[in-house]
């Protein structure tokens, strides 16, 4: 099992609350949370933006594999 690190991410002072209540989707297809709006460090909001391209690519992948089964 992987271990994850913990990172120590950097809001920016005034950042507001984000989302509505499904993570998920307000981080991606919602767009209820914009990390670009409450990330302090540029370094960390790019890093962000890979991973979620990554998932959503798995997450693509598997749909066209229809392996990905809804419940």
């Amino acid at each position: 099992m992987i271990k994850s690190k913990k990172i120590v991410w950097k809001f920016k002072k005034d950042a507001e609350p984000q989302g509505e209540g499904d993570f998920w989707y307000d981080l991606t297809n919602g767009g209820y949370i914009k990390p670009e709006e409450i990330l302090a460090d540029a370094a960390q909001l790019s890093e962000l933006k890979k991973a979620i391209a990554l998932v959503e690519s798995f997450q693509d992948a598997l749909t066209e594999a229809e392996l990905l089964a809804e419940f």
